[in-house]
């Protein structure tokens, strides 16, 4: 993807992420889970490839 085309999809494309409590993680915008466990979950989005690591308490 070239920065034009990802200039012109970040104008557009909506990703919210919400947290409740820290228990319950909601993300919109996501394309493709690649991989989970109990402590990260990678997923591809409209904007970009990320992951989201816990941590234990």
């Amino acid at each position: 993807m070239t920065i034009e085309e990802r200039k012109n999809l970040s104008q557009t494309a909506i990703q919210n992420l919400i947290l409740e409590n820290r228990e319950k993680l909601s993300i919109s915008g996501v394309l493709d889970v690649l991989s989970f466990d109990d402590q990260v979950v990678m997923v591809e989005t409209e904007l970009r490839t990320t992951y989201y690591k816990g941590r234990k308490s």
